[in-house]
C-alpha cells in the first residue's frame, strides 16, 4: 500500500467513526423537536460534522479524483459552515443531513474502504 492510500484510510475511519456517532445521536433525538430541546446532543452531532469536513479535506487528491461518487467539496462546505456560520445555523438543516445524508455517506465510505484495502 502507498503511504496516500494508508492515511486516506485513517481518515476514512474516523469518518465513519464519526458517521456512527451521528446515528447514534438520531437513533437517541428520535425527531427534530427533541434534537432542538438538547444543547449536548446538538453540540456533539455539529462537532462530528466538523470532523467528517476536516477529514475529508485531508484525502489524497487521488482518491478524491477516483471516487467523485463522494461530494468532497459538499463535505467540506458543511464543515465551513459548521465551523464559521454557527450562530445562523437551522438545527433542521443540521438534523435533514443527519437522518437524509449520512446513512448514504456511510455506504459509499464504506466501499471506498473496502476498495482500498483490497488493493
Amino acid at each position: 500500500m502507498k503511504h496516500n492510500t494508508e492515511s486516506d484510510l485513517v481518515r476514512l475511519g474516523h469518518i465513519i467513526d464519526c458517521i456512527e456517532r451521528i446515528e447514534f445521536l438520531v437513533n437517541s433525538c428520535k425527531t427534530v423537536q427533541n434534537f432542538k430541546s438538547k444543547w449536548i446532543e446538538q453540540d456533539a452531532m455539529l462537532r462530528n460534522f466538523e470532523i467528517i469536513g476536516e477529514a475529508s479535506n485531508h484525502i489524497s487528491d487521488e482518491t478524491k479524483h477516483k471516487y467523485p461518487i463522494i461530494e468532497w467539496h459538499k463535505i467540506r462546505g458543511m464543515r465551513n459552515f459548521v465551523s464559521h456560520e454557527y450562530f445562523s445555523m437551522r438545527l433542521e438543516t443540521i438534523w435533514d443531513t443527519a437522518v437524509e445524508n449520512i446513512p448514504l455517506l456511510k455506504i459509499k465510505i464504506a466501499q471506498i474502504i473496502s476498495a482500498l484495502e483490497t488493493k
